[in-house]
Formats: structure tokens, sequence, C-alpha cells
């Protein structure tokens, strides 16, 4: 290679890093996590509910791709919305955007993730790893306590 093919090479790699830099990136240092949490399991139920808030500091959007645990077999991230008649009604979803400089919470009584297939009870004082999976952000684990109520009220 040419010293003038080399020199215009490192123009062309310096460019497109400071584009990069302009708009900003989503990665695991914007990402924030915080009040994580899932419900105990009573008696021999298999399914239970978990909790936490996501704050993007970041300058872009990410998306939540899933979220998976040890612990379950599956694990859903569910949206609660006022359905016919004022009934709630909850529902699965494939991703979750995390906009750039918000916060997004997983709170009982709202959206939150669903713990399926469970085969060892979840007993309070414990706690578990849940591992989200961020398209921009990668994966992130997340250490969640295990509690009979919310522990950050």
């Amino acid at each position: 290679m040419t010293v003038m093919r080399q020199f215009f090479l490192a123009i062309a790699i310096s460019l497109s890093a400071g584009v990069q830099l302009l708009m900003g990136s989503a990665n695991a240092e914007d990402l924030e996590f915080s009040k994580a949490w899932v419900r105990a399991t009573i008696g021999q139920s298999n399914v239970t509910a978990g909790y936490l808030v996501i704050e993007n500091k970041g300058k872009k959007d990410d998306l939540l791709l899933s979220v998976q645990t040890d612990v379950a077999a599956k694990t859903e991230m569910h949206q609660t919305n006022n359905g016919d008649g004022g009934v709630m009604r909850m529902r699965p979803v494939d991703d979750l955007r995390i906009p750039a400089g918000q916060s997004v919470a997983f709170r009982s009584g709202a959206d939150h993730l669903m713990l399926t297939g469970i085969e060892t009870p979840l007993k309070a004082g414990d706690f578990i790893d849940l591992t989200l999976s961020f398209k921009l952000a990668g994966d992130e684990v997340v250490k969640a306590q295990v509690s009979r109520r919310d522990p950050y009220p």
C-alpha cells in the first residue's frame, strides 16, 4: 500500500470514529439498573413476576430484546393496559424501547417481567440473575432480590 493510500485510509477511519462519537452510541455504560426484584413463589407455584428500573443515560435509544434467567424456563416482558370495560390486560411483547435520557420501569400492577416454568421455589432473601439482552448495549446481568413484597416502596 502506498503512503498516500495509508494516509487517506487513516483519515477515513478517523472521520468514521468521529461521526460515531458525535452521534452517540448506546453501550453498557449508558444503562443503569435499579430496584430489581422478583416476587417469591407461593407453595408449588411455578410462575412469578419480576420488576426493575432501566435508565438510559445515553444519547441513543436502545431496544430490550429479551430477558432470561436460569431459574425459569421462560421469561417474557409484559405490557399492561386497560382493556374493554376497564379490565386490566397484560400481553407479552417482543421488545421494549428504552428511550435516550429516560427511564423505563417494570413495576407491580403495570409493565412487568413474567417468569414461568420455575422448578425450584424462589424464597424471600434469595437473589437471582436476570440477563437482559439489548440491541446496542448487548447483554447485561442484573441481580434481583427475591421478596414477598416490593422492597423498594
